[in-house]
């Protein structure tokens, strides 16, 4: 792994832009910088770098922001892409989320703190994934080069096994530290994710769920809002209803949650179920309008616990229900064929035994 200093490089045909970003981070880390006011110069110059983390903006002469990102994907797949981009362009950014696992974007005009931090993050994500992938790869080659010691390869091979399963769960506590501390810094979502892990356990269990369909929900209820990591916290905590495009936004979450999690095999178990958590039997949810069957039961349970402590709680623009409304909200969805009805009377069959507290 690169044990020089990150290198960041900035693109964007206006040079107080990059001439702004650039000191900023010069004055303020020991990143190496580099800055280029056209994208076909940049690719000239990066064709042989490693690049950490890349900064481009979308419009730009000759060549778009989306099309300059993908020719830096094939050149250095590793790189944390971050798009510049202005309100208009907000479509092109969720394509690139989408298309190009964009890490984040950020619109201008954008504060140079919140921008660092961001830059922070994604150099954080890329070194999990890159040591994470070397240790495996070390495991594996030890491995082959004693497949032929007859006499020690049974031992070696089980503490070899017991390394990897180590290397496995310190990467799963990541990924759950992360996903608790996204949901920290809005104080009306902390907790949730335990209580949907919770909830929806206790849920399985009465149907009598098998020990890895249990862990999937114990796992999955702590990082299914993992995506909204590239979600702006402004849209996040909203007091009003979101406009169309600020819940086209939102609507991309469940794929970059899935995204941060593909790459680690420890979670692929909870993949699916990432992904699915906010369909609807009725073909209404998204982000693949799936239906009935196709919807895993693990994430039908996981949209119903996610649900009951959503309108159990208290939100930016609503206060707290009484149980009577939280009791109508999803007989009204159970009615209208959204959630999975035997999940909605399980848990209510729960509540009324007091296993689960109706807050």
């Amino acid at each position: 792994m690169n044990k020089e200093n990150p290198f960041i490089v900035i693109v964007d045909d206006d040079d107080i832009i990059t001439d702004s970003i650039s000191t900023y981070l010069e004055l303020t880390t020991d990143y190496r910088i580099a800055s280029f006011n056209h994208p076909v110069e940049a690719l000239d110059a990066l064709k042989d770098q490693s690049i950490d983390v890349i900064i481009s903006d979308f419009m730009m002469p000759d060549m778009n922001g989306l099309d300059f990102l993908s020719k830096i994907k094939r050149l250095s797949p590793s790189t944390v892409m971050i798009l510049l981009t202005g309100y208009a362009d907000k479509e092109n950014a969720i394509r690139a989320i989408n298309e190009l696992e964009l890490f984040q974007y950020v619109e201008k005009p954008w504060d140079n703190e919140e921008l660092s931090l961001i830059i922070k993050n994604g150099l954080d994500k890329k070194n999990l994934v890159l040591e994470l992938t070397s240790k495996i790869e070390e495991l594996q080659e030890t491995h082959k080069q004693i497949a032929d010691q007859k006499d020690e390869i049974t031992h070696l091979y089980e503490l070899l096994q017991k390394e990897y399963e180590a290397e496995k769960e310190n990467v799963e506590n990541v990924i759950v530290a992360l996903a608790k501390a996204i949901e920290a810094k809005d104080k009306y979502t902390e907790g949730h994710t335990d209580r949907v892990s919770h909830i929806a356990v206790k849920i399985g269990e009465r149907l009598k769920l098998s020990k890895e369909q249990l862990k999937v929900l114990k796992i999955g209820g702590i990082v299914h809002d993992i995506g909204k990591i590239g979600v702006p916290e402004h849209i996040l905590n909203k007091p009003d209803k979101l406009d169309l495009l600020e819940f086209e936004i939102i609507k991309t979450h469940p794929i970059i949650g899935e995204n941060i999690c593909k790459p680690l095999k420890s979670l692929s178990f909870v993949l699916t179920t990432v992904r699915q958590h906010h369909e609807k039997l009725n073909g209404s949810g998204y982000p693949d309008a799936l239906t009935s069957d196709a919807i895993n039961i693990e994430s039908r349970i996981i949209a119903v616990a996610d649900i009951f402590d959503a309108v159990s709680s208290e939100r930016p623009y609503r206060g707290k229900m009484t149980p009577k409304q939280v009791r109508e909200v999803l007989y009204r969805e159970k009615e209208a064929g959204s959630l999975d009805p035997l999940v909605i009377d399980t848990l209510f069959s729960l509540i009324d035994e007091g296993e689960i507290n109706l807050l």
